[in-house]
């Protein structure tokens, strides 16, 4: 099969390409420069120069039996313009370049279209059928990836493009830039704040088993739709942490923190950017606070039963194999 990936340089589309790569198919991948399209070769696909929001940048993808669509900005402190140019108008040209050259797209989504209070159905965990929640106007992101499948399905009805939308929860795996790397950077004094009890199954989910969801929707070109790929096991923020200080050899030390004064310390920790850069993306810190208390609300019936979707990656071994990347890269 021929593969064009785009986001080839972040977490899902750098674990997809390793994993296409790998089993012989032959992956294209789009990059924005000399850097990225070294990255991407020594993962094993072909690097071409293009941006996703440039309609001439999809000219690369002739040619190819598939698309994957990982590109997306996550935390970057820009404008909402820029998140809507790259998030949602780069989805609509990755559906309108699968209907021109006739490729199967599997678009990479968020759980946030949900809403950062997602709620399923009474006493249900949050399903694809899950209604939408309000997402407030300064979280771009949100925003921008509910915009962007708004985008995808109105397009692939109309053109009668085949395509999967995979939902993951907060990821993270060898070369994750964001979370891994900040938990990493708080650990390294060996003080824990811990926010409640850290008994809560955690809504992470290992980019290898996400990319495993991706070759799945690629396999089975017939099913469409939205699929959440938000369970790979369950891991509490307790057990997060002493792997990590495991695998570093950390000794740690766990500091109660109430859920109240977490939410007070995150907002005022937040606050200095947003009134230093008012207009620019920066996360909701009430929605981060929420993430380490609260269980992991999602279901992934539908991929496992529709897709076929197996994850082969444990928790703890995928966050020791995380964990092991970046203490090798130091």
């Amino acid at each position: 099969m021929r593969v064009f990936v785009t986001g080839g340089t972040g977490l899902v589309g750098s674990h997809t390409i390793e994993q296409l790569a790998r089993e012989g198919h032959e992956v294209r991948a789009m990059v924005r420069g000399a850097t990225g399209r070294s990255f991407v070769e020594d993962l094993g696909a072909a690097g071409v120069l293009g941006s996703v929001e440039r309609p001439e940048s999809w000219d690369a993808a002739e040619g190819c039996d598939a698309i994957v669509h990982a590109a997306a900005l996550v935390v970057q402190p820009v404008g909402w313009e820029r998140y809507r140019e790259v998030n949602v108008h780069g989805t609509r040209l990755a559906v309108e370049a699968a209907a021109r050259h006739g490729a199967r797209l599997v678009h990479i989504s968020s759980v946030a279209v949900y809403g950062r209070r997602p709620r399923g159905g009474p006493g249900l965990p949050v399903a694809e059928e899950a209604p939408f929640q309000p997402i407030a106007t300064p979280d771009y992101y949100a925003r921008s990836k509910r915009l962007a499948e708004a985008a995808l399905w109105q397009r692939a009805e109309e053109l009668g493009v085949s395509a999967a939308a995979l939902r993951p929860c907060v990821i993270y795996g060898e070369r994750d830039r964001i979370f891994v790397a900040r938990i990493l950077h708080v650990l390294r004094l060996g003080i824990v704040p811990l926010i409640g009890k850290g008994d809560n199954p955690l809504a992470v989910v290992y980019a290898g088993n996400v990319a495993e969801a991706v070759r799945c929707a690629l396999a089975r070109r017939d099913v469409r739709g939205a699929f959440n790929t938000a369970n790979d096991g369950g891991l509490t923020p307790r057990e997060f942490f002493e792997t990590i200080g495991e695998v570093t050899g950390t000794r740690l030390r766990f500091v109660p923190l109430p859920v109240g004064a977490a939410k007070v310390l995150a907002t005022l920790a937040h606050l200095p950017r947003r009134l230093l850069r008012p207009g620019r993306y920066a996360p909701d810190a009430a929605s981060g606070v929420r993430f380490m208390t609260q269980p992991n609300p999602y279901t992934s019936a539908k991929a496992e039963r529709q897709l076929g979707w197996r994850p082969s990656t444990l928790p703890r071994d995928a966050l020791r194999r995380t964990v092991e990347w970046f203490v090798t890269r130091r």
